[in-house]
């Protein structure tokens, strides 16, 4: 019975994520969410208290999707350090900084910033996604220091505070106005960040 729970429960999910990327979160509604999943509204809302949390859960499973060739990046990163390959271990962290840069979202409809917000209005699913991001942070920090370690990167820098600006910087850009005049080209952005890493003195 609680496999059977289990499932539905991540169908709904799978469902609702996928309307979510069709019509946005402010036009999502469980009846809608209900027809499309096959399911009833009471079985929805015995899964979920509330549709802030469907809503939440949802973004938090698009997040997974829009960011998974990150995931990948680091898997290559920290494979290419235990190997002591810094041509592999450059071209993973120029990859990851590049599509960071380019996530806005699949497409009009959910942003990454919308989508934070989202997740942001549940409780439990805020603090889900924060430890998720605590973790991941930590496995990059931890990276960069072993880089470091092995002369790739700027020992002056602290690893730490890098991961947290080129993280902000990677969610700020979506607000950065367009017609501005700064170039966001994701290319100059990662030969930026790559140029800080290695020190900027040193090329």
């Amino acid at each position: 019975m609680i496999a059977r729970v289990s499932l539905t429960k991540s169908h709904i999910v799978e469902v609702a994520a996928q309307l979510i990327r069709e019509v946005g979160s402010a036009n999502f509604h469980i009846s809608d969410l209900a027809a499309r999943a096959d399911v009833g509204v009471p079985t929805i809302y015995y899964h979920f208290t509330s549709r802030e949390q469907v809503i939440a859960e949802a973004q938090l499973a698009n997040y997974f999707e829009m960011t998974a060739g990150l995931r990948d990046h680091f898997t290559r990163a920290l494979a290419a350090v235990a190997s002591g390959d810094q041509e592999d271990f450059n071209d993973a962290l120029r990859q990851d900084l590049e599509q960071a840069w380019t996530l806005g979202g699949f497409d009009e409809q959910v942003g990454i910033m919308k989508l934070i917000i989202d997740v942001w209005a549940d409780d439990r699913t805020r603090q889900a996604f924060s430890d998720m991001l605590d973790a991941q942070y930590a496995r990059w920090v931890s990276v960069l220091h072993d880089a470091r370690d092995l002369g790739w990167l700027d020992d002056t820098y602290d690893a730490g505070l890098l991961v947290a600006f080129f993280w902000a910087a990677s969610v700020g850009q979506a607000v950065i106005p367009r017609r501005s005049g700064l170039d966001v080209d994701v290319t100059a952005v990662s030969d930026f960040c790559l140029g800080a890493l290695r020190g900027f003195a040193a090329r």
